[in-house]
C-alpha cells in the first residue's frame, strides 16, 4: 500500500509531466473559437435559463473554489489544473489557466460550461469521463434539431445531444492516480432502470419541472418555428443554495418518498418498532450524488408521546466515506484509495431503518424526515456562503394504545371546515346574510 505522501507526489508527478491532458482529453483551441453566452442573442430565453445554472457558475461557485483550493494546498498544486478541465474547459483549451489563477482567463473561459463549448462537441475522445469531450470548434453549432436554419452560423444535426454519453463525458470523474471512482453520476444510470427504459439525462434536467416533462413545446430561437418539443438549459439538479433554487428545490422534492410501517394500536408497556422506508421515487441517479462525500442527506426519526417529550430516535446519514491506503477514514478524495462505506439510494431502490420503544400511556406520533445540503455548514460558512436545508420528504403516523383511543382521534374535530363546528359556523353566517338581505327588501319597499 502507498502512503498519502507517496500518493501526493505519484500525483504531482503525472500531473507535471502530462498527464493532465490525457485525464481530461481536451485538445488545444484558442478561446477565440468560442463566443461568450452573450452573444446567443437570438436565444435569449434559453440564455436567461442557463445564466442561472451551475453550468455558467462553474467556474465561480465558491465552494468549488474553496475545494479546490484545499486540494491544491494539500497536493502542492497538482489538482487544481485536473478539476479545471470540467469546471473551465474552454479556458484549459485556450491556455488560459494555471491551478487558481483566472487573470488571463477570456471572458468566455470564465463563463464555466457555456453554449459554444456544448454546441460544438461532436461526440467522446477516449474513454468516456474526466472531461472527454470531442470538439470540433469550427463555427458550426450542434444540437437535437434535424432542420434548424440560422442566418449568423452553420447548423448541425446531433444525436449525440440527445444521448446520456453527451453528459457522462464530465459527469463520470474518476481520481487521476489510482483511478478510483469519484463522482460516477452516468455510470450509476448506465446500470439502473432509466437506461433501460430509454430515459436519458436532458429528459429530466432539461424539461421543466421534476421527472420526464415531453412534449415541451416553444421556439429555440426569436423567430424560429413553434416546436413540439425543446430542451431548456436549465440543468437543475439539487443545488438550492447557489443554482436555481426553485427548480432545484422542486426536483428535490419529489426524488423521494418516505414512508412508516408500525402497528396501528400497541398496549402500554409493549415494546414496538417502527420500519421508516426511503425509497428513490424520482432520480435516474443515486441519491445523493455527484461529490458524494460532501453532499449531505439524511434522514431524522422521532417518537413523541402525548406531551411531546421524545421517547425514541434515529439518524441515517446517507454518502460516500472515502479510505486511504492505510484504511484510514473518512479522508479527502485527494487521499482517498478507495471507498470505505456506499450506503446511497439506487434508482427505485430502498433503504429501510428502525426504531425502537416501548409504549406509554398514551398515544405515540412518529415523525420521519428526509433532509438534504448540497454542502456542509463549515464547507459552506468557509466558502462565505449560504447553504439551506431542504425537506426532501416526510411521512407522519400516530400509535394507539388501544382501538377505542384510535377511534376517538377518528372523530371529527369540533372546529374546522371538516368538522360539525365549520357547518355550524357555516349554517349562522347564511341566517346573517338571510336576514340582512330581507332587512333590505323591507327598507326599499317602504321607500318605495
Amino acid at each position: 500500500m502507498r502512503s498519502k505522501q507517496a500518493l501526493v507526489g505519484a500525483a504531482a508527478a503525472l500531473l507535471l509531466v502530462g498527464a493532465a491532458s490525457a485525464a481530461w482529453g481536451l485538445p488545444s483551441i484558442p478561446s477565440s473559437k468560442f463566443q461568450p453566452a452573450e452573444g446567443c442573442g437570438c436565444h435569449a430565453g434559453l440564455y436567461d435559463q442557463w445564466q442561472a445554472s451551475m453550468h455558467a457558475k462553474a467556474l465561480t461557485d465558491p465552494l468549488y473554489l474553496h475545494k479546490v483550493a484545499e486540494a491544491d494546498k494539500a497536493t502542492k498544486g497538482a489538482l487544481g489544473p485536473y478539476c479545471t478541465g470540467c469546471h473551465a474547459p474552454v479556458a484549459v483549451m485556450g491556455g488560459e489557466i494555471s491551478g487558481l489563477d483566472i487573470s488571463k482567463v477570456s471572458p468566455q473561459g470564465k463563463q464555466g460550461v457555456g453554449c459554444d463549448l456544448c454546441h460544438q462537441v461532436v461526440g467522446t475522445e477516449g474513454a468516456l469521463g474526466n472531461t472527454s469531450l470531442k470538439v470540433q470548434a469550427d463555427g458550426a453549432k450542434h444540437a437535437q434539431l434535424k432542420d434548424a436554419v440560422s442566418p449568423v452560423h452553420a447548423t448541425a444535426y446531433s444525436a449525440f445531444h440527445e444521448s446520456a454519453e453527451f453528459c457522462g463525458n464530465c459527469h463520470n470523474v474518476d481520481h487521476p492516480v489510482n483511478g478510483m471512482h469519484l463522482e460516477m453520476t452516468y455510470s450509476e444510470w448506465k446500470k439502473g432502470p432509466y437506461a433501460k427504459e430509454g430515459i436519458v439525462c436532458q429528459d429530466c434536467h432539461m424539461t421543466p419541472g421534476p421527472g420526464v416533462t415531453k412534449p415541451n413545446p416553444g421556439k429555440a430561437a426569436a423567430g424560429g418555428p413553434e416546436r413540439e418539443h425543446i430542451y431548456t438549459m436549465t440543468f437543475a439538479g439539487g443545488n438550492v443554495g447557489l443554482g436555481d433554487a426553485a427548480r432545484a428545490e422542486e426536483r428535490l422534492k419529489a426524488a423521494a418518498k418516505v414512508e412508516i410501517d408500525v402497528p396501528d394500536v400497541v398496549e402500554p408497556g409493549k415494546q414496538t418498532k417502527a420500519v421508516v422506508t426511503v425509497t428513490n421515487v424520482g432520480a435516474g441517479h443515486y441519491i445523493p450524488t455527484g461529490l458524494t462525500e460532501v453532499r449531505q442527506m439524511w434522514l431524522e426519526v422521532k417518537a413523541l408521546d402525548a406531551a411531546g417529550k421524545q421517547i425514541a430516535s434515529t439518524k441515517h446519514e446517507f454518502g460516500t466515506v472515502l479510505e486511504d491506503a492505510k484504511g484510514n477514514h473518512p479522508v479527502e478524495l485527494w487521499d482517498a484509495v478507495g471507498i470505505y462505506k456506499d450506503d446511497r439510494i439506487p434508482p427505485r431502490g430502498s433503504s429501510t431503518d428502525e426504531v425502537a420503544f416501548t409504549m406509554p400511556d398514551g398515544a405515540v406520533t412518529l415523525s420521519a424526515v428526509l433532509y438534504y445540503r448540497s454542502a456542509p455548514e463549515e464547507m459552506a460558512k468557509a466558502a462565505g456562503v449560504e447553504i439551506p436545508t431542504t425537506e426532501m420528504a416526510k411521512a407522519e403516523k400516530v400509535v394507539y394504545t388501544s382501538a377505542e383511543e384510535k377511534s376517538k382521534a377518528a372523530v371529527p374535530a369540533p372546529e374546522g371546515d371538516g368538522g360539525m363546528g365549520g357547518l355550524a359556523t357555516w349554517i349562522a353566517a347564511a341566517v346573517v346574510l338571510a336576514a340582512g338581505v330581507a332587512a333590505a327588501i323591507v327598507i326599499a319597499r317602504r321607500k318605495a
